[in-house]
């Protein structure tokens, strides 16, 4: 009922009835009603249109979008319930403007807090000064997950001043778009910071950015925390870096350094900490690429020790160089000691109260990383048994990423051995598709540089600047053509050398084929072609890597001094007093069938070999290396042939072939068409070698792996929905066969050297055609 109506009742003198007060049907209503309708639609229509105005210019003010879409940072301090912060959620980066001064003190706060503590802020956390840097970053790819951007943080002063030489000297060297990022309680601006450390944007490229949140000067503990990890996540947004560089811990802000160790693990970003004082020790890390650089943890290094009998002495030197040399920042290496059967007391004591490992200084960093094995008395070893308790010492667990550092007795290390091999690991390890040209060719990384050749007959000629084919140290003046410089050498060390775990692997399947061939009759017996002062797996490691090509790079300059007077021949070429009374015919093994080569029984004689210069050890490692520390690339470094001639490795590549054959003819059991026809090689396999009983053979052509099978099958089922016309099939047709072309012609001009050489004879002494 109306209230008009409601009215009329209350009013008895009226008389009227209530009826008269009904309104009327819509279809009788005044013609004067109508016009009013139109302007209904006509306000919705406008109230539709404001709205979308408004949210145009909400997403035009947002800076970039600087939101973490109402999500919060939780702050958390061991176990202890801290309140949750919101980073707001967008604002208008132009108009708005960061407050001044102390913002209010919260009236819920204990009356009885001091009123002198600075740090009492927990409001909402703003950024004025983040959004405004991130949005001028777009050349540098930043939304995309790979790219080329490596970020420096830093809240201290101090260690923002530690940081910012290495930062511009990466910026400066431009293989990286290089970051730097302020965070902190600072009041001074940017401008300031950076006028304080003698820094300009011209002088030093990198970019820079104020990730402060609003009030930083006043902010808890737990709101400084949680800045840091809300700025973060917008840097993430906009610029995904590949790494993050920070101070030691040590020198940080507790804050910073627990929201910066958080945020990294939950992004999955390698974490890098500068150990403190070592600033400059670790400017090789800023010539490393950013591919590189994010696999930073990556690296596992087992280190194994094979100690020959009364060898106490020198095998404690070189624990006590491993115990000195520098770990900080880097992966504590394993270490594996292998006793000989005879254990001296003074060696037994020294394990036992003066060893620990890792060392003191590191001990609360990893747990026990040692292990010890003693080797059980046994009659003499063949170099086939004496091989393979070696080898089979080390598997990896992670092919790609698990090391063996392979250590002689005799040397004792550089302290900046582990920061060389970390160095030269991601340089040519981990650059993915960047990789280096010919990297995939190394089998390893010695840190000895060889004084004699392999069969021990002649001196190693180190190579020089000059017989290098072309670098970027062309452009540099100072460089010497006559310094000595890296070298890749198509032969094993054992004396010091890091082998990479996946050819280590493929070594593994090598013997067990080689002793295969060798029981079943199949493989000559030959003259060892290395010396028998290395051990006896060196010389199978030789086979291998003259059929696939490898190669050891060695450097410039030694990292180990290799001592002479505590020298020792491997137990498996020790002679006996009856051994050497015969120099005419070679020894008689105990275990013939075990012996794969055939040993003379004239005592090898042991030489000196040039010690390298401690002094070198005073310097950081971007001294000591060549090229102002730059690495160069495998492919345009010299190549030593294993009878000690130069050459380049492509050139060498050419007479894989040759040795190929001659190899399954003397040692593989291979015959007739067997020897010459092209095998598939498969990753981590060497079954192409060999043609014994029971074996399938791969033939190129021939076989077909099952991902190959699938291939097929599934480009029939496309060929089958696709209707290709006949001039389309022509047309597909040529292209095809263009395509094959160019790749043959491709791949042969790589194989091409930059000039022609003489190539050094590739077939090992002692083998046979027939």
């Amino acid at each position: 009922m109306s209230a008009r109506s409601r009215l009329a009742l209350k009013d008895e003198e009226l008389g009227k009835r209530d009826d008269d007060w009904r309104p009327r049907h819509m279809h009788t209503q005044s013609p004067s009603i109508a016009p009013y309708l139109p302007w209904r639609w006509r306000k919705k229509r406008l109230l539709i249109v404001v709205a979308l105005v408004l949210v145009i210019w909400a997403l035009h003010y947002v800076p970039g979008g600087l939101t973490l879409g109402g999500r919060q940072e939780q702050v958390s301090f061991a176990g202890n319930n801290i309140p949750t912060y919101r980073v707001h959620e967008g604002y208008d980066a132009v108009r708005a403007r960061e407050p001044k001064g102390a913002p209010p003190r919260d009236e819920s706060e204990d009356a009885e807090e001091d009123p002198a503590v600075k740090q009492y802020y927990n409001g909402m956390v703003r950024f004025y000064r983040l959004g405004a840097t991130l949005q001028k970053i777009s050349r540098t790819m930043g939304t995309y997950p790979q790219n080329r951007n490596v970020l420096f943080v830093a809240s201290s002063l101090k260690s923002l001043a530690n940081l910012i030489p290495m930062a511009c000297e990466m910026a400066r060297l431009d293989r990286n778009y290089v970051h730097i990022a302020v965070f902190g309680r600072s009041p001074l601006s940017l401008e300031e910071l950076m006028e304080m450390n003698g820094v300009t944007y011209e002088s030093c490229t990198a970019y820079w950015h104020d990730a402060r949140g609003d009030y930083a000067e006043f902010s808890s503990d737990a709101r400084a925390e949680s800045a840091v990890r809300g700025a973060i996540k917008h840097i993430q947004d906009y610029m995904h870096p590949q790494a993050i560089i920070m101070d030691d811990s040590k020198r940080e802000e507790a804050y910073f350094t627990r929201a910066m160790r958080f945020k990294a693990d939950a992004l999955d970003k390698p974490l890098i900490e500068i150990p403190s004082g070592k600033y400059e020790n670790w400017l090789w890390m800023t010539k490393l690429s950013a591919a590189s650089l994010v696999h930073w943890h990556k690296p596992v290094i087992d280190i194994v020790i094979q100690a020959p009998t009364e060898s106490s002495g020198s095998l404690i030197r070189l624990l006590q160089s491993l115990t000195n040399a520098d770990y900080s920042g880097l992966k504590m290496p394993r270490l594996t000691i292998e006793l000989p059967s005879k254990i001296e007391h003074f060696l037994q004591k020294y394990l036992e109260v003066n060893f620990q490992w890792p060392p003191g200084k590191y001990s609360g960093r990893d747990p026990s990383l040692l292990t010890v094995r003693h080797r059980i008395p046994s009659s003499r070893l063949s170099t086939e048994m004496a091989s393979l308790r070696f080898v089979e010492s080390f598997y990896p667990s992670k092919k790609l990423d698990h090391y063996l550092l392979v250590l002689s007795p005799q040397v004792e290390l550089s302290p900046l051995f582990l920061q060389y091999l970390h160095y030269t690991l991601l340089e040519y390890r981990y650059q993915g598709p960047y990789a280096s040209s010919g990297s995939e060719n190394l089998i390893g990384i010695s840190l000895d540089v060889p004084t004699s050749s392999l069969n021990g007959k002649a001196d190693f000629a180190v190579p020089k600047v000059s017989n290098m084919s072309y670098g970027k140290f062309e452009e540099e003046e100072q460089v010497n053509m006559e310094d000595p410089a890296p070298f890749l050498y198509q032969g094993p060390t054992s004396t010091a050398t890091l082998m990479f775990g996946d050819k280590w692997m493929e070594l593994h399947d090598f013997l067990s084929w080689r002793v295969k061939a060798t029981h079943a009759g199949k493989a000559m017996k030959t003259n060892k072609f290395v010396s028998e002062r290395q051990p006896s797996w060196a010389e199978f490691l030789l086979e291998l890597m003259w059929a696939r090509n490898w190669f050891v790079l060695h450097p410039a300059s030694a990292f180990v001094t290799v001592h002479n007077e505590m020298a020792q021949l491997p137990e498996e070429f020790l002679r006996t007093p009856q051994d050497s009374k015969s120099t005419d015919t070679p020894i008689t093994p105990a275990h013939p069938e075990e012996e794969p080569y055939l040993l003379s029984a004239e005592q090898p004689v042991l030489t000196d070999h040039l010690e390298a210069d401690p002094s070198r050890n005073l310097m950081p490692l971007h001294q000591m290396l060549p090229f102002s520390g730059e690495l160069q690339e495998p492919a345009q470094l010299p190549a030593v042939a294993f009878n000690g001639g130069f050459s380049q490795m492509y050139t060498l590549g050419d007479q894989i072939e040759d040795y190929v054959t001659q190899f399954r003819k003397s040692f593989g059991g291979c015959q007739g068409e067997a020897v010459t026809r092209p095998r598939i090689i498969e990753a981590g396999k060497t079954d192409d070698l060999f043609c014994l009983e029971g074996q399938e053979m791969k033939f190129v052509g021939e076989y077909q792996s099952v991902e190959d099978t699938d291939e097929q099958v599934a480009q029939a089922i496309l060929d089958s929905t696709i209707d290709y016309s006949d001039e389309d099939e022509e047309s597909t047709s040529t292209i095809g066969v263009t395509q094959a072309v160019t790749s043959t012609k491709a791949a042969k001009a790589k194989d091409i050297g930059p000039e022609e050489v003489e190539v050094p004879e590739t077939i090992p002494k002692g083998t046979s055609d027939d």
